[in-house]
């Protein structure tokens, strides 16, 4: 054998050594607490009753990579995906599981979902995908789980009681170890916004309005409650002059109320001097 063919051949066994290693693993249970039956996939499997283990999964073991599992086959149905773990029960997917492949592998699921719901902070632990509104998480399995998200694209409202209820949030692109009291454990709905969406005055009382240039000009914001971050709305460090309409207000350079604030009542501000393009939050104070 020439060194050239050897050394080919050499190369082609350290990628396929390579590319085996980082192929991911997932083993489905008959039964909770891997017991019963145990079925193996490395591949994508569109109907698992080919494999006759369709709505037969009563627990995982994922060894590696990051696996989804759909009630129907297809990959369509109710969906959730799981991280590397074990998971000793399937609440809401039990014996119901149709078909399994691993995200990213496969050219169909390679993208990351708009919105990623996960059981633990750090996005970690069960997750779950959505790309379209959902007024009540009942229906995927996940009310009342999420800890910790992944927004991929878009901006999203989260909400602690379904049909967008209760103490709600929105969340642009980025990730988020943790909800915030308020919402840790207890998601029950969401829905794609504008970025203003969330602080869009109600009944048409826009109580303080912010503008992006000086003299109440260029793109306004409209506010009628307290504001923690102005990320979430799209406008941080935006606002050169203000209105406000009603109340006094503190404007801060801080999210959360921190840094530097100044108190503002009724009145036309059409410059901020030192708070020029530097309010990050805002409340009400009176």
């Amino acid at each position: 054998m020439n060194r050239t063919l050897k050394h080919a051949l050499v190369c082609a066994a350290i990628l396929l050594s390579h590319a085996a290693a980082q192929a991911g693993e997932i083993s489905l249970y008959t039964d909770v607490n891997f017991r019963g039956r145990v079925v193996v996939l490395r591949d994508p499997s569109d109907d698992l009753s080919r494999l006759n283990f369709n709505d037969t999964a009563s627990s995982i073991r994922v060894s590696s990579g990051t696996w989804e599992v759909c009630t129907d086959s297809q990959f369509n149905g109710q969906c959730r995906s799981f991280g590397p773990g074990e998971y000793s029960s399937l609440d809401g997917l039990n014996d119901k599981i149709s078909s399994v492949r691993e995200a990213g592998r496969d050219g169909s699921s390679g993208s990351r979902p708009a919105l990623e719901l996960f059981s633990e902070r750090d996005q970690r632990g069960a997750s779950a995908p959505v790309n379209a509104d959902r007024d009540d998480f009942v229906t995927i399995g996940f009310n009342d789980r999420a800890n910790s998200i992944r927004v991929e694209r878009g901006y999203w409202q989260l909400c602690s009681d379904a049909n967008y209820n209760g103490s709600c949030r929105v969340f642009g692109p980025g990730s988020y170890d943790e909800l915030g009291r308020d919402l840790n454990g207890r998601v029950s709905s969401a829905r794609l916004v504008d970025p203003r969406e969330a602080n869009r005055p109600r009944g048409g009382d826009n109580l303080v309005v912010l503008y992006a240039r000086s003299d109440m000009r260029g793109p306004g914001l409209s506010v009628n409650r307290d504001v923690r971050d102005l990320v979430s709305m799209n406008y941080n460090d935006q606002a050169s002059s203000i209105v406000i309409h009603e109340g006094t207000w503190e404007m801060c350079e801080g999210s959360q109320y921190n840094g530097k604030c100044e108190v503002m009542g009724p009145g036309s501000y059409p410059d901020l001097n030192g708070l020029d393009k530097s309010i990050s939050s805002l409340r009400r104070i009176d």
